[in-house]
């Protein structure tokens, strides 16, 4: 009996270690990552958007572990390692369906249900690897908890996907998928899609077995309100001259500024004051403050030169709200170095990781890997020139150690060729002066609610700007894109929301 309860504690352990590998190679920062669009190679990665499986759209990925992975089949009901559970999951595969208490005796048809990859869990393929042989990463759908004994809703279709609003667990309604129904009409919440985990653990020697799921989400990120917002509650919080303009567009569903621009929803606001000054100077959306009067200061909005709201009023008016709140992002755990990294004219080629004081000059170009970096310090002067590249999120997490200019843009330019905001999101927690400059490329989500902005040039930027203070008085031509209003990706780990023994 010792024995045997010896044998059962190693293989829980084991299937709950397969559990925290899946949990944490879900993250996009992972460098081992399973997810699209920085995994790869494809044909063994779940696609970026979750949605309900099916025979060919590749939604389940297996996690293959073991002394021999390639021996781990669990597609095949003739081996120990067969996937048993899977029936009773809701899922649309043309299985036979089965109650909680039964193994499953089918299997879908084909391979094109499924992709495999390999755990890179230490000593994995030898004599030493843990007895975990594979686990299941699926979308949990409504009904895919015991054949649908336990559903979200149970008045709602079984096959609805599952989402996570930082609380409780919710159905997918009126959207394509869980990160865009704060888009839908009416708003539903932001939120994260749920995934279902299932991992097994077997004694290759006595052929006995261990399954455990848990089911797992990012929080969903606060979303934006505004596309520009000054947290500060003083006069002149936020600032617009020179012609500046703001209007508004969607990134969403592969649409762009040039197909999706319009002269309303480009929303800026303040805790305090909005100063705009110049006849040029015209903002195509609301504005929203708590005093909504207009005059000077603590008037809401003060207007000078003939600066002031474009048509159409129904759309563009002044507004009472706030004074809102916003959560400061973390500082880099750890903190990065302080030492210097003068990149110069030669430029240079950046994988995510942890980095000082980063300038470049000169015309020089300095490129970032899609992942997740902690820089203490970033400055481009002299038409130096930051890329994206590859396709990809890029999250810069801002250290800001000894520096009063933790982030000077305003010299050089940003190429972020996704020409999506959202995956190039700044993070800083601090005080300090950053200083950004627009561009064709300039796509940008920052999120600073201490820090003062200033915007230069006269161009273009495209995205959206959480800080404390605001100032854009050399005539850039804001652009807000309403997709960004979704919050940026979370660049926190998976919540494990359940966890439960699968016996049977």
């Amino acid at each position: 009996m010792n024995a045997n309860y010896r044998n059962q504690q190693v293989l829980y352990f084991a299937a709950k270690a397969g559990i925290e590998e899946a949990r944490d190679r879900l993250m996009s920062a992972n460098p081992n990552t399973v997810t699209a669009p920085t995994c790869t190679p494809s044909a063994s990665c779940l696609p970026a958007v979750p949605a309900p499986p099916t025979i060919g759209n590749g939604q389940i990925l297996y996690i293959l572990g073991g002394t021999n992975p390639a021996a781990v089949t669990p597609w095949n009901l003739a081996s120990i390692y067969a996937d048993d559970e899977l029936c009773h999951n809701g899922y649309n595969l043309g299985m036979t369906a089965k109650s909680g208490d039964l193994h499953c005796t089918t299997v879908p048809p084909g391979a094109g249900w499924y992709a495999t990859t390999t755990s890179k869990i230490p000593w994995n393929s030898t004599n030493a690897a843990l007895p975990f042989q594979w686990v299941r990463i699926s979308p949990k759908l409504n009904g895919s908890i015991d054949s649908g004994k336990y559903p979200v809703n149970p008045t709602a279709p079984m096959s609805t996907l599952v989402c996570w609003d930082g609380t409780e667990e919710v159905l997918l309604q009126g959207a394509a998928d869980c990160t865009q129904m704060i888009n839908a009409t009416p708003a539903g919440p932001a939120a994260n899609p749920v995934y279902l985990i299932t991992s097994l653990a077997v004694n290759p020697q006595t052929g006995s077995r261990r399954m455990v799921q848990a089911e797992v989400a990012l929080s969903p990120t606060p979303p934006f309100p505004y596309g520009l917002f000054a947290t500060s509650n003083a006069c002149g919080g936020m600032q617009l001259g020179g012609g500046a303009t703001t209007d508004s567009y969607t990134s969403a569903g592969g649409e762009t500024y040039a197909s999706s621009a319009r002269p309303y929803g480009g929303d800026i606001g303040s805790n305090g004051n909005v100063l705009l000054n110049g006849a040029s100077t015209q903002v195509g959306g609301s504005i929203g403050v708590p005093n909504p009067t207009t005059g000077a200061c603590p008037a809401g909005l003060t207007t000078m030169g003939g600066a002031g709201m474009l048509p159409p009023s129904s759309a563009n008016k002044l507004q009472a709200v706030g004074p809102y709140a916003f959560q400061t992002p973390p500082p880099p755990n750890p903190m990065p170095p302080t030492t210097d990294l003068d990149l110069r004219k030669s430029g240079g080629n950046l994988v995510p990781g942890s980095y000082g004081n980063i300038s470049v000059t000169s015309g020089g170009t300095i490129t970032l890997a899609p992942g997740t970096y902690s820089i203490n310090s970033l400055s481009l002067a002299g038409n130096a020139t930051l890329v994206i590249s590859p396709d990809g999120a890029v999250v810069i997490n801002i250290g800001g150690q000894g520096t009063s200019t933790p982030l000077d843009l305003s010299g050089g330019s940003v190429s972020n060729l996704s020409n999506i905001a959202n995956n190039f999101l700044i993070n800083y927690a601090g005080t300090g002066t950053i200083k950004l400059s627009g561009g064709a490329k300039t796509y940008i989500t920052l999120d600073a609610p201490n820090a003062d902005v200033q915007i230069q040039g006269g161009t273009d930027l495209y995205g959206s700007i959480i800080a404390k203070t605001i100032s854009d008085l050399g005539g850039t031509h804001y652009h807000f894109d309403t997709n960004s209003k979704l919050g940026p990706p979370s660049n926190g780990n998976y919540s494990e929301i359940a966890f439960r023994d699968v016996n049977y």
